[in-house]
């Protein structure tokens, strides 16, 4: 499929974008934006590898939006349900929001409409169901990890503060 015929399908919720700005984006805002398709193989945790032509908008055309620090690096990508994957800028910068594979909408054969995707980018941080990608700045020796601990829920609306997520895991204690 050339990327002249692919189409942003309506989205039933918007993706927040967390930077020197908050903004956010819904399927209107995204068809104002140039799609592209690439190519990524996703590495489940059972193993099992799964190469597929993923289409939709560059990750970079999306934190342009927002402002995001030079001194960024890494990507918080929160879904709706509050999982959440810290991604390092590098790999991050050649990814997509997908918002369809092998030519056909994700709606069309899944339970989600948008998908985190990127060449290098291991199967648990291919976030489906974006809600939030949020630039952070993390020190060296930080464990990005230490923030992907926990489930956060994704704000509801633009009006809603942005939670930092903390270093800190929860104690097993914490749990009950």
């Amino acid at each position: 499929m050339a990327d002249g015929d692919l189409r942003v399908p309506s989205l039933s919720s918007s993706i927040r974008l967390v930077g020197e700005e908050t903004t956010t984006v819904d399927g209107d805002s995204l068809a104002s934006l140039p799609l592209q398709e690439r190519e990524c193989e996703i590495v489940c945790a059972t193993g099992d590898r799964y190469t597929e032509t993923w289409y939709g908008v560059p990750v970079l055309e999306l934190l342009e939006r927002a402002s995001v620090p030079p001194e960024t690096t890494h990507l918080l990508v929160v879904s709706g349900d509050g999982y959440r994957a810290c991604v390092a800028v590098e790999t991050a910068l050649e990814g997509l929001l997908a918002l369809g594979k092998n030519g056909r909408p994700l709606a069309d054969a899944s339970d989600y409409e948008t998908r985190f995707v990127a060449v290098g980018a291991d199967g648990p941080r291919t976030v489906k169901d974006v809600g939030r990608i949020e630039a952070m700045t993390l020190e060296p020796g930080e464990d990005p990890e230490a923030y992907e601990l926990g489930v956060e829920s994704a704000p509801e609306s633009e009006s809603e503060p942005v939670s930092t997520p903390t270093a800190e895991a929860p104690s097993p204690d914490d749990a009950a």
